[in-house]
């Protein structure tokens, strides 16, 4: 069964969005960034159990509240997450490879606090009506979660790509999901079919596929937002092509939120 913040929540302004700056990843491998994601030890985008957080981590644009529990923590990015995302393409073949990856964090949710948790494979498919997600499995457990090295590059691949792909969420009222490809491998078959091997040319045009397709602002504020980053050149031209009457409301929606 597939839960959706909108119901029983109330919506609040997000706290800002919290940054480790230390040390600097900037010229550090692929593989030495994914080890290092062993360290990570609070709740961020994709990764938090009482928010839905609206971010995009790579150019430090402000988090977005989009609902679950009044006064949550803080979401907090680490800067091995945010160069991996920041890097793009440049990520995605490792990030999958480990997305079976065992490795305990030093994060883990659920316990008190909880009336209900379960594992599911929830999954946002390259291809789809746009807000669809599908899950199949609903697996109750009642313990704590350690959350995986795997958990984290989910996130982080859906980070990339335009898609919603959280590890660990809320589910209303007082209840937790954990959509790990370590407990349901299924994710990691779906992630390969629709990501593995795409270059930098596949993924811009699926941004802008992205960016075309809703006429949801914040949807279409998403896949522009990283389309400006990853691809700022085609950004440059899309801003007086086809899409230009979408980057100024994105642009104007920006500067409201400054």
């Amino acid at each position: 069964m597939l839960y959706t913040l909108a119901i029983s929540i109330l919506f609040a302004p997000c706290n800002a969005l919290a940054a480790d700056s230390t040390p600097n990843y900037t010229d550090v491998p692929v593989a030495r960034l994914i080890d290092d994601l062993v360290d990570i030890d609070a709740q961020g985008p994709g990764l938090h159990s009482t928010a839905w957080v609206r971010a995009f981590i790579a150019d430090d644009s402000p988090a977005e509240f989009a609902g679950g529990v009044i006064g949550s923590v803080a979401p907090k990015t680490f800067p091995q997450m945010k160069e991996l995302v920041r890097r793009g393409v440049g990520s995605l073949p490792l990030l999958i490879m480990h997305l079976d990856d065992k490795r305990p964090t030093k994060l883990t949710v659920g316990g008190d606090g909880f009336m209900w948790a379960f594992f599911s494979d929830e999954y946002d498919p390259k291809t789809r009506a746009r807000g669809e997600r599908r899950a199949h499995l609903e697996k109750h457990f009642d313990r704590k979660y350690t959350v995986r090295v795997g958990d984290i590059c989910y996130a982080l691949i859906g980070q990339i790509v335009n898609r919603n792909l959280f590890s660990i969420r809320y589910g209303p009222t007082a209840g937790l999901i954990v959509n790990s490809p370590i407990e349901a491998p299924i994710l990691i078959k779906e992630v390969k079919q629709d990501w593995d091997g795409i270059d930098a040319r596949e993924h811009m045009e699926s941004l802008l596929a992205d960016a075309r397709a809703s006429n949801d602002p914040s949807e279409c504020g998403d896949a522009l937002r990283r389309l400006r980053f990853y691809y700022p050149d085609e950004y440059r031209k899309q801003a007086v092509g086809a899409l230009k009457k979408r980057i100024r409301k994105f642009e104007s929606s920006e500067k409201t939120l400054k």
